[in-house]
């Protein structure tokens, strides 16, 4: 059986087992049975605990996948998917270098040049730049499975799979965050705030605090590690080029 990747585990299982853990800490501060399915004693019921983390992570690994490629709002809300052909365009370092070199085998895919300086792309008509876009997005798919063919992409996976996580746990102290509310409103309709002792109001606004801490810090994360994930890949892909050219 093949083992289980750094990117299954950070992309598939840690996003789970952390929405599990701060779910089970949610309901204790709101003393509910809403989550009783759950078990409590976590020692002699890890196997089951890891299926259902398991499982909550690829919802939440696929739910991402749906609002980034059918949604335009959750992008505008979060940021943490941007276009290829953005974020190189950012890279003004790389242009010179790279261009021509990518280029070539743009011209040889597509009979075309993709890579251009923000200057030249800017120049271009919106029709243009949306087909460079939509080009340039599946060459970066190409020279991602072409590089893994060859087994040369271990560090840009690495940092993919960075990005993973924190884009899935992001979802996950986002759903968190919505799920507080709602047994919040569900105490306040339930008339049962009153019994909440005051220490317990404070640990709720504490506990509300470091979601959203959370929630902040792993949207800029996932971010950065996109951005480093993309110049990885074509770092990668320049030097595949440059050593097997004839």
């Amino acid at each position: 059986m093949e083992k289980f990747s750094l990117y299954d585990f950070l992309g598939l299982l840690l996003p789970g087992v952390l929405f599990l853990f701060f779910l089970i800490h949610l309901n204790n501060l709101f003393a509910t049975n809403l989550f009783h399915i759950i078990p409590e004693n976590i020692d002699t019921n890890i196997l089951p605990l890891l299926c259902l983390a398991l499982i909550i992570g690829a919802i939440l690994y696929t739910s991402n996948f749906y609002l980034v490629s059918k949604t335009n709002w959750y992008n505008r809300l979060l940021g943490m998917y941007k276009h290829v052909t953005d974020l190189y365009l950012e890279m003004d370092n790389l242009h010179s270098l790279m261009n021509n070199v990518l280029n070539k085998k743009a011209k040889e895919w597509y009979g075309k040049d993709l890579f251009f300086n923000q200057t030249d792309f800017y120049n271009l008509s919106v029709s243009e730049q949306n087909q460079i876009k939509n080009l340039q997005d599946e060459f970066y798919d190409r020279i991602y499975y072409e590089l893994e063919y060859y087994e040369k992409n271990e560090h840009s996976k690495a940092f993919h799979s960075f990005y993973f996580f924190f884009r899935q746990t992001a979802l996950a102290f986002l759903l968190l965050l919505f799920i507080e509310l709602l047994m919040f409103l569900f105490s306040l309709l339930a008339e049962t705030t009153s019994a909440i002792p005051h220490q317990c109001n404070l640990d709720i606004i504490l506990f509300t605090f470091i979601l959203f801490l959370l929630l902040i810090v792993s949207i800029w994360l996932a971010r950065w590690y996109r951005k480093r994930m993309v110049m990885k890949i074509y770092w990668a892909y320049f030097t595949h080029l440059q050593l097997t050219k004839n």
